[in-house]
């Protein structure tokens, strides 16, 4: 009886031991078998990567095809162990490698779309392809003529943009179902749940930059002209005497675009504009408290580190004074701008101002560009030269009639040139319009200060009367954050060095004043709420207020040409959630890269800040 009892427990235990093992065996052969896909796959992979990174679209439509076809050989494979997606805490993983293979099929089908559609622009962009001059193409080997096109015909593409986003979003949701912490760090020396981590970031930054292009590339032929004309006024921020957005604004000249063709139309002095500027506006208190001028000059009103705030001033003010036109945008470049542009198309002659070029220039050690423009705007000189500073103009016209007929090889150099510049702020866009400022914005590429919910710093100089020596001075930004419960305090040090001996600046000896004694009125705009601590290195009382929903710490020092200084804000910050720390780190427009590091609780991080930048710090 007992014997049968057993019998009885163990038939039904072996049956279920057998099946148990019989489906580890088939699982094990079977997922065995995957790995050679799987190599398959990532072989693919990289070489269409190589393709991308080595532009060649022809070949990349060729591995992008390989690559459908071994996604979906490799789905229908995966389908014989889809019953184990209903076995407890194994079915978990079947279904995470099922979102896999679908996220990595949208992906493959937002490629493929996105191939086709700028296919037709490949040599403006620098890809090689394989595909015959389509009709209504340009043959012309002339970059005017390429943007020509591309503001006839770019609208077209709307319909493409809106697939590859919705393949990208749906790939995103097939991601976000898989969850990184049921992954061991690493497995066989080969990490793992990182690389899942990457992939969905990866996955969500390019949907969230295709989002943000996509406004733009649909509003890009509008903005060349197509169908209406537009018109441009080119402001030029002179960095070497830095300014809160970017430089001091001395020259501006206006351009005109007509479906993809650009025409020059005149430039000034911005002197000339103040002495037509006759009304009476209280300069801005820092103006009036460093400069000693009551009144507002209109060079003098981008004192704002938000550019749409500083333009919207400049603005109210330019269109009622009469005899000037009425742009559909603002458009601010910096010294950095014609340097890389030269670098690309080389030295260029400009009618009645001379040679420009990129090369060093032992006078000053800065590009000659820079150098001749310093000759031009400021060397002291007997009587009176009336706008001399309107070369803005003919520099410009000359930069782009050398662009425009660039051999083909530098298109895609050049339109690396302005995405850069846009991206590290030596291009700003202010448009009249609401709606192309929105874009803009979302672009980031309007230069404005940023909401943000966690930790926050923005560094902001402003040069007063210290002459051009923001050319030679160079920072570093110490970050000392200490965390002790729910409370932060932070301690942020500048470093300022001049190695360059000081100019000749007296008027009576007639050179050329690039570098003097610099006087910089600083703010660091951080999270609204924070509490001052202390201050040292200003040479006045420093104050707190509010702006731009931030709090706002200012100070004021000199520094000597050859000598170096160290300004120390230490503050707390309000309540945040820091749970895990992230701080927003808005580059200055007009300054180079700086060097940021970071001590955060002991642990140390550099990072250069030649961008906005968001830090996360463990």
């Amino acid at each position: 009886m007992k014997k049968n009892k057993l019998l009885y427990i163990l038939l039904p235990l072996g049956i279920i031991i057998l099946l148990l093992c019989s489906a580890a065996t088939y699982g094990y052969f079977t997922v065995k078998s995957f790995s050679l896909n799987i190599q398959a796959l990532q072989q693919t992979g990289s070489r269409l990567s190589t393709a991308f990174q080595g532009q060649d679209l022809a070949v990349a439509k060729s591995e992008i095809k390989i690559l459908s076809k071994q996604m979906g050989e490799f789905d229908v494979k995966y389908q014989r162990v889809g019953w184990t997606g209903f076995i407890p805490f194994l079915g978990a993983y079947q279904k995470d490698g099922q979102h896999g293979i679908n996220a990595g099929k949208y992906l493959i089908k937002s490629i493929e779309t996105l191939i086709t559609s700028v296919e037709p622009y490949a040599d403006l962009l620098g890809f090689k392809t394989d595909i015959a001059t389509p009709s209504g193409q340009p043959k012309a080997q002339s970059i005017e003529d390429r943007i020509v096109f591309m503001a006839e015909t770019l609208d077209k593409i709307s319909p493409d943009l809106e697939k590859v986003e919705g393949d990208m979003v749906e790939a995103q949701k097939e991601l976000d179902q898989i969850n990184p912490a049921r992954y061991p760090e690493t497995f066989f020396g080969k990490k793992i749940r990182s690389k899942i981590i990457e992939v969905r970031s990866t996955v969500s930054d390019s949907a969230r930059l295709l989002s943000q292009a996509k406004p733009l590339i649909k509003l890009l032929p509008d903005l060349l002209g197509n169908p209406n004309p537009k018109t441009y006024m080119v402001l030029f921020q002179n960095d070497a005497e830095l300014r809160p957005t970017g430089g001091f604004m001395t020259a501006y000249a206006f351009l005109r675009v007509s479906k993809g063709r650009i025409e020059p139309l005149s430039s000034f002095d911005i002197y000339d504009l103040d002495a037509r500027f006759n009304k009476k506006v209280p300069a801005p208190e820092a103006v009036k408290k460093y400069l000693n001028e009551t009144y507002l000059n209109l060079r003098n009103s981008n004192m704002s580190p938000d550019f749409k705030i500083s333009m919207d001033l400049f603005y109210k003010y330019y269109k009622d004074i009469p005899g000037f036109p009425h742009p559909d945008a603002i458009v601010a470049i910096d010294t950095h701008f014609p340097v890389e542009i030269l670098k690309i198309i080389g030295s260029i002659g400009v009618g009645g101002w001379g040679n420009f070029g990129p090369q060093n220039d032992p006078a000053c050690d800065c590009p000659q560009v820079v150098y001749q423009l310093e000759q031009i705007a400021d060397r002291p000189i007997a009587g009176i030269k009336v706008g001399r500073k309107a070369v803005l103009g003919p520099l410009m016209h000359s930069m782009m009639a050398n662009a425009m007929g660039s051999p083909k090889h530098t298109w895609p150099k050049l339109v690396n040139v302005v995405l850069d510049a846009i991206k590290q702020k030596h291009l700003l866009f202010y448009f009249i319009e609401e709606k192309t400022q929105k874009v803009a914005e979302d672009f980031n590429a309007a230069g404005r200060i940023k909401p943000y919910t966690f930790d926050y710093l923005h560094i902001n100089d402003a040069n007063f009367g210290g002459a051009k020596s923001d050319m030679y001075i160079t920072r570093e930004v110490e970050q000392d954050v200490e965390k002790s419960g729910d409370s932060v305090t932070k301690t942020v040090s500048i470093s300022y060095n001049n190695p360059r001996k000081g100019s000749d600046c007296r008027l009576e000896a007639g050179q050329l004043c690039l570098n003097g004694v610099y006087r910089d009125y600083i703010r660091l705009f951080v999270p609204k709420g924070s509490k001052l601590i202390s201050v040292v290195g200003s040479e006045v009382k420093e104050t707190v207020s509010e702006d731009l929903d931030k709090t706002v710490f200012e100070a004021f020092f000199t520094m000597r040409p050859q000598s170096s200084s160290k300004i120390v804000f230490k503050y707390e910050l309000p309540p945040l959630d820091l749970s895990t720390y992230r701080m927003m780190i808005q580059k200055q427009p007009g300054t180079p890269s700086v060097k940021h590091t970071i001590v955060f609780n002991g642990n140390q991080i550099v990072v250069d800040i030649d961008q906005d930048k968001e830090v996360t710090l463990n």
